[in-house]
């Protein structure tokens, strides 16, 4: 689409942010909201696809019969409440997080599953955490890192915390450690060689050191350095050849060269000497962005779309589709006749995945999913996997961009 349709979505920016308020107060357990599943994306491993389903529970799907695996998914009674990240897998184990609130009171727990039958490692129940937790996991060998916001039984507790977890040890020693944050904490973990990254609504982007990750003595003193951001830290942060890539709600995508900020670092100028630099977005960013080619691309909240210049953060091209994004695209290949080409799924918040060019931002097609979409879709085997807001996994043909079939992630019902 061009920039004049994307200016145009720009005089919107106002009406999207206070619906986005909306969205934040039911993510934040406010005013008795429940939180809103659907977001967890679909994750391949062995064959089968692994998603956490609206209300809360992590499933199992065989993609070669197009059905859901009935023994296979936890919990067995009442889901989580809430499960927004997409699950990673250690070895034979499958993990995962969920929370549910009931007021100001929020209940969290971290599970680990055995990946051949879905049985807990842990014992009937994960790490339970008085707490809500909303970003992805991150892993170390053995160890895995989560963020959380404040704790409802802690009165004089910090706003969030870093948690080490070992997903080897049994239930009653699960936990190494913990480091307090200077905020609730949305973004997740996202661990790049020795050090760990997370971010959290004050602001503040978290370099932790997780070498020697027994060593539980002082484990602040595993704060490397922190950087402050113009806005909250909301969504995920990507790392990749030691950068860091990551928006705020200030509208700012950010480039940071992760090894050049040493010792006990506080500096929060982005430093362009380093290949640093900082992208307005004009909207907020909550998608992590990802990368490509040498070209970055980033999602924001108003529905833009940018493709910037990885060593430089200049803009290649923009362009924009309706809805709230809210989630990374995903890149694929997508073939028409004897032609491929590179195009982004971008899941639009709202009904479809629409499909844009890598090239110029045009838009090539769309896949129609009849409901809201804010997980980013998985391509595998040539379909692309959708899990919408209703509760439904859509695949879809990325040769076409029609739909080959749908099931009902909670009843395990065809909805094609």
């Amino acid at each position: 689409m061009s920039k004049q349709n994307l200016a145009g979505n720009r005089k919107r920016l106002s009406l999207v942010l206070a619906l986005f308020l909306v969205m934040i107060a039911a993510v934040a357990c406010v005013n008795d909201l429940t939180p809103e599943g659907g977001w967890s994306g679909p994750v391949e491993e062995g064959g089968h696809l692994f998603v956490g389903t609206h209300d809360g529970r992590l499933v199992r799907f065989n993609p070669e019969s197009g059905n859901l695996d009935s023994s296979w998914r936890y919990p067995d009674g009442d889901g989580l409440g809430a499960m927004y990240s997409n699950s990673v897998v250690i070895g034979e184990n499958i993990y995962n997080v969920g929370y549910t609130c009931k007021g100001d009171n929020c209940s969290g727990e971290v599970f680990g599953l055995n990946l051949a039958d879905g049985s807990p490692i842990w014992g009937q129940n994960g790490l339970e955490l008085n707490t809500k937790l909303v970003g992805s996991i991150g892993v170390s060998d053995e160890t895995i890192f989560i963020g959380t916001t404040a704790f409802g039984e802690e009165e004089d507790g910090a706003n969030g915390y870093f948690y080490a977890i070992d997903s080897a040890a049994d239930a009653s020693s699960i936990t190494k450690w913990r480091i307090p944050l200077d905020a609730n904490s949305f973004t997740g973990v996202v661990v790049d060689g020795s050090t760990a990254y997370i971010g959290t609504m004050e602001g503040t982007l978290y370099a932790i050191d997780i070498s020697n990750v027994d060593d539980s003595a002082i484990p602040e003193d595993r704060i490397k350095w922190t950087f402050h951001a113009d806005g909250a830290i909301a969504g995920p942060i990507h790392a990749e050849n030691g950068n860091l890539y990551f928006g705020d709600l200030g509208s700012n995508v950010y480039k940071l060269n992760a090894s050049s900020r040493s010792g006990s670092s506080q500096i929060s100028e982005v430093n362009s000497s380093n290949g640093e630099w900082v992208f307005d977005a004009k909207a907020w960013v909550w998608a992590a962005p990802i990368i490509e080619n040498g070209v970055v691309y980033v999602s924001a909240l108003d529905g833009s779309i940018f493709a910037l210049d990885e060593a430089t953060g200049s803009e290649n091209w923009s362009s924009s589709i309706e809805g709230q994004i809210v989630s990374s695209p995903t890149l694929f290949d997508r073939q028409r006749g004897d032609t491929r080409e590179r195009a982004l799924a971008v899941p639009s918040g709202e009904e479809n995945v629409w499909v844009i060019s890598v090239i110029d931002g045009r838009e090539l097609g769309v896949f129609v999913t009849d409901g809201p979409v804010k997980a980013t879709p998985l391509v595998y085997n040539e379909n692309l996997y959708v899990h919408t807001l209703n509760g439904d996994l859509r695949w879809f043909s990325v040769a076409d961009t029609t739909q080959r079939g749908c099931v009902e992630l909670n009843g395990g019902g065809r909805c094609d």
